[in-house]
């Protein structure tokens, strides 16, 4: 018995695949380079791989990640090298390591994500204008969406203040007809934001121009929150 964490890449068409349809190709790729997988009891049994957070449909990441329990003793080079050969292009696996069997489990540990986010714009702004946005944006003492959730067969708004969850907002990039920002955002059961609720707050408060459909999200890395401290699961030791 052993236990893998992984760390892979979800690039070009592989961004349009679901999260249902990542895990059955993952489970796939590892069966087809036999790998000895532990599986659940049970009626239905099942493969014991677990990912840090789903993957939205349309992102693209440098930096997802999965726990594989395994029946057997398996180098985590071994495992990358045969793995990888059954993946289809778009999906790599970059790094592996042995973890303890009671190691915390991914989802339970993931506090936040960074991303670079392309914005398109529908007319040119300055980047003075953009970078006063940002500060009166972030200046603010609450920033509040509203989320709309079904109750009893009805529709409940509720008001979020999400300004809490928004760790880091830095331009990157300006030219006439673009700005791309990267983002640092609570991610997981204890708080999460996605990159395209802020950028659309931002817009309407801030009356930004930016074109909403056209805007392109890629991850860059999962963290957990140690101490004072933002590190990978790679980095967790227990």
């Amino acid at each position: 018995m052993s236990k893998l964490r992984v760390k892979f890449v979800k690039n070009d068409l592989m961004k349009f695949i679901s999260h249902l349809d990542l895990l059955r190709l993952m489970e796939r790729a590892l069966r087809r380079a036999e790998i000895k997988l532990s599986f659940s009891q049970g009626f239905n049994p099942h493969p014991k791989i677990s990912f840090a957070t789903a993957v939205p449909i349309g992102l693209s990441s440098e930096g997802e990640y999965m726990d594989v329990e395994l029946d057997e003793e398996l180098k985590p080079d071994s495992f990358i090298d045969r793995v990888n050969k059954q993946l289809p292009e778009g999906i790599k696996i970059i790094s592996a390591k042995n973890i303890e069997a009671k190691t915390s489990a991914l989802m339970a540990i993931i506090d936040a994500s960074s991303y670079i986010v392309s914005c398109p714009l529908e007319n040119d702004t300055t980047q003075d204008a953009i970078e006063v946005a940002i500060k009166d944006f972030m200046d603010l003492e609450e920033i509040i969406i509203h989320k709309v959730s079904k109750k009893n067969g009805k529709n409940v708004t509720k008001e979020i203040d999400i300004k809490g969850f928004i760790y880091k907002t830095e331009l990157l990039e300006h030219s006439g007809g673009s700005i791309i920002f990267k983002l640092m955002l609570a991610t997981g059961s204890k708080g999460n934001l996605k990159p395209e609720v802020l950028i659309e707050k931002f817009k309407h408060d801030m009356e930004v121009p930016i074109i909403l459909d056209q805007v392109r999200v890629h991850r860059l890395e999962l963290y957990t929150l140690v101490g004072d401290a933002l590190i990978t699961p790679l980095e967790i030791n227990g």
